[in-house]
């Protein structure tokens, strides 16, 4: 495989580890709103406050998935491109 190429999947490896961090970051925000959220529909208020931390959690829960996802994608990536650049012996 060319250098060039080699390059471009490690850069590609590192976009996808920082995707990652932003996904994370994006997951807690978007827990954090809907567990501070208000709703003034009548007759649903009381059931989306009772249900609101379930909601919250399962959010953080699928970005801390997508999360997990993204970052192992990049590692594996950055991994097989250090094994393609290790000198043979």
């Amino acid at each position: 495989m060319s250098e060039q190429a080699l390059e471009w999947f490690d850069t590609l490896g590192r976009a996808l580890l920082w995707a990652a961090v932003a996904v994370l970051g994006l997951a807690m925000i978007a827990a954090i709103a809907i567990a501070t959220s208000e709703s003034s529909i009548p007759g649903f208020d009381e059931l989306t406050r009772e249900n609101r931390g379930v909601v919250a959690v399962g959010a953080f829960g699928g970005g801390l998935t997508a999360a997990g996802i993204l970052a192992g994608l990049g590692a594996l990536l950055r991994l097989e491109v250090a094994d393609q650049r290790k000198p043979e012996a």
